[in-house]
């Protein structure tokens, strides 16, 4: 066991092994009791259900495909367009998001068997499926080689059900996730806590690190812990939108933390952003999931918008920011 901190200097004892980690583990025949963990504790951890082999596969895909490309790509940090960002040790570290969106014809081998072995995965799709009784709708996803380290937040804030705190999503690992890589860690049961409540809901857009202050103290008070679980390749957690959660600082020169993550709501649910407004989501039926392209780059339209938005930055990114801002000052009941 080694101690860590968040980015905002919270002590988290961090298991080096499966031995030292006291998060329950669960198989698919375990998905009724694994279910009830996670309702009451906001995670729940299945092991081995994604094949090591297709781990494998998919970052050897990565180093093939993504790693070589030149041009730029739509980042999990702030949304934007941007070239592969390296370190040293040869790892991106600017993580890209919604795989399902990228140009079919620069990135088919790497797109084509992500969507047939994770977003269409029977294993991982029961999990889903038995929690919203509904099939599930993927809305957004992300891949993270290096690591970037996250501060504590709520999916929620960003994404979710119209139905709030309906959305789950996943951390694949497709490698063993080492204690000093840059583990991912929840904030056990803090998806409990009526967030409305808070005195900085109202203006959350503007004092979000406020809000999420208040929701963790929130969160100790009732004795909720922190925990960084041990993932081992093809270990998957699922975790509830409203629960606290981010990824440590990474302490590693050698090892990276290759991993995927999706964020799916209920069939008939809508997509809630910043829980304002509502995004349309017409879907792919992929067969286990259904599959939403934000900004699909083999539409010709949005290669168009991706065009402007990477010749006159500036521009494009001071207007989207003004239109955020507007949105958000709407109620959705308006």
């Amino acid at each position: 066991m080694i101690d860590l901190y968040t980015k905002s200097g919270i002590k988290v004892h961090v298991p080096e092994n499966l031995n030292e980690d006291a998060s329950p583990r669960f198989k698919l025949y375990d998905k009724d009791q694994a279910k009830k963990y996670y309702d009451d504790n906001g995670y729940v951890i299945f092991e081995n259900l994604i094949e090591k082999e297709h781990c494998d596969l998919i970052r050897h895909n990565w180093d093939k495909y993504v790693k070589k490309y030149k041009g730029k790509i739509y980042r999990q940090t702030g949304g934007k367009a941007e070239k592969n960002q390296f370190n040293e040790k040869n790892w991106i570290m600017n993580p890209v998001l919604n795989i399902q969106s990228l140009n079919t014809k620069k990135f088919k081998e790497f797109k084509i068997f992500i969507e047939k072995n994770i977003f269409n995965s029977l294993s991982l799709n029961s999990v889903l499926e038995n929690f919203f009784k509904q099939k599930p709708k993927i809305i957004q996803s992300m891949y993270f080689e290096g690591n970037c380290a996250t501060k504590e937040h709520q999916d929620s804030y960003f994404l979710d059900s119209d139905n709030i705190g309906a959305l789950t999503a996943a951390w694949i690992a497709l490698e063993e996730i080492k204690a000093d890589a840059g583990r991912f860690y929840v904030i056990n049961a803090s998806h409990k806590i009526d967030f409305s409540h808070s005195k900085f809901y109202k203006d959350i857009l503007s004092n979000h690190d406020e809000y999420i202050q208040d929701m963790i103290s929130k969160s100790f008070s009732l004795g909720h812990k922190i925990k960084a679980p041990y993932l081992n390749k093809g270990d998957v957690l699922f975790w509830n939108s409203k629960t606290i959660h981010g990824s440590l600082d990474s302490q590693s020169t050698t090892n990276s933390r290759s991993s995927i993550t999706l964020h799916a709501i209920p069939e008939k649910h809508k997509f809630l952003h910043w829980h304002k407004n509502f995004i349309e989501t017409p879907v792919e039926n992929l067969g286990n999931a259904l599959i939403y392209r934000r900004k699909d780059q083999n539409l010709f339209k949005n290669r168009l918008i991706f065009f402007v938005e990477t010749q006159f930055p500036k521009l494009f990114y001071w207007l989207k920011n003004n239109y955020i801002k507007i949105i958000h000052k709407q109620s959705h009941y308006e």
